[in-house]
């Protein structure tokens, strides 16, 4: 899929995780076990690349509580992304309120160090070149905007295609804004839902049918409230399957929670670019056990035609029983390892595993549980 290996040691509640998501992904724990944690890793990385440090630590809530707790004031958070021959790290000298400094960087190609700049340093190295920090942008953004590193590509585009979507705000779905059909993306909020899904409709050969497929799995995964969406003078309306009256068509704040939350989450699929990675936190919110399963399909479909890596976290049975025929697929996070997310075929045999429901085996403890022996101390 996009062949990316992400690699972090004292960030937040994660000691050491070293994973390469690939295809349609679950990653499951207990609670505080660091599953929103891996998606804001994922988060700040793309934002430190794309818009810089200061905009990244403010898209994950701070610097505060950013590095782990018990390590001392010399270890350094530290992240390492590797995307085929390259390989982009950073450390930053964390406190419990924050960056201490300059933070440290190097870029590495086939084994050989393209740039370096290094803690509390003002200026970085280029090769031969000993250049001046920018004020904004991290070492490496500023080598891809010179546009002369086109060997750069796989990295830039591996981090400039990681999409987060946590807990869709639906109170901004319900009451949408006037309609644009200028707008091809969907925002992380989700909010501009109704534009993106209009330009599709109004231009189906150049986005590719993109409308119409979300359409036609939406119809799979409620089949008895989906026929499709229609704009009118700017205000979208759903209409149930086989409506031939307008009057039949409801405004966003009247259709089901768990159908707008279907839609965004086939939206954010169909549009992301080949090679993406996207990431759902908890997918399952306010969808139906058939919803849930059917909309999955249609994820799985996706990635493997497009080369698409999809990252779920849950904490639903009905979620973890979709992957019984792929436990390789399933990841683990453990509280107090050395390393993590452990795949699921590591903690059980896959015979074993094969012979029972995923989540029942939650459900009873049997991995992802919470350390019940701090209840006896």
């Amino acid at each position: 899929m996009a062949n990316i290996t992400i690699r972090a040691t004292n960030f937040r509640v994660i000691k050491q995780l070293d994973w390469q998501p690939d295809g349609v992904c679950l990653l499951a724990g207990a609670n505080g076990a660091g599953k929103t944690t891996c998606l804001d890793m994922l988060l700040f990385l793309r934002t430190l690349f794309e818009w810089g440090h200061e905009n990244a630590f403010l898209v994950v809530g701070g610097g505060s509580y950013f590095r782990r707790l018990g390590i001392t004031e010399e270890e350094t958070v530290n992240f390492e992304v590797e995307v085929e021959n390259i390989v982009w790290k950073l450390r930053f000298p964390m406190s419990d309120h924050g960056i201490k400094g300059i933070y440290a960087e190097e870029l590495i190609c086939d084994n050989k160090l393209i740039l370096r700049a290094g803690l509390f340093e003002e200026t970085w190295q280029l090769g031969s070149e000993r250049l001046p920090l920018d004020e904004k942008r991290c070492c490496a953004k500023v080598l891809w905007d010179r546009g002369k590193s086109d060997w750069m590509r796989p990295l830039a585009s591996a981090l400039s295609g990681i999409s987060i979507f946590k807990s869709f705000p639906l109170n901004q779905v319900q009451k949408p804004e006037t309609v644009s059909e200028s707008i091809s993306y969907l925002r992380r909020t989700g909010n501009n839902l109704w534009s993106v899904l209009a330009t599709w409709k109004t231009a189906p050969i150049r986005y590719g049918g993109q409308f119409e497929w979300v359409m036609s799995e939406a119809r799979k995964a409620f089949p008895d409230i989906m026929g499709t969406v229609e704009i009118d003078r700017g205000q979208p309306y759903l209409f149930p399957p086989n409506s031939t009256d307008f009057a039949d068509g409801l405004p966003p704040s009247r259709a089901a929670d768990g159908l707008l939350t279907g839609l965004l989450q086939l939206t954010a699929v169909a549009g992301a670019r080949p090679g993406s990675i996207i990431a759902f936190d908890e997918m399952e919110n306010q969808l139906h056990p058939h919803a849930i399963r059917s909309l999955l399909n249609s994820m799985r479909m996706q990635a493997n035609e497009r080369n698409l890596t999809i990252i779920v976290t849950t904490h639903s049975p009905v979620v973890m029983n979709t992957f019984r025929r792929e436990p390789e697929h399933f990841f683990v996070l453990q509280r107090g390892v050395e390393h993590n997310p452990t795949p699921l075929t590591e903690l059980h045999d896959e015979d074993w595993l094969a012979a029972f429901s995923l989540g029942d085996l939650y459900d009873r403890l049997d991995f992802a549980a919470p350390d019940l022996n701090r209840l006896e101390n």
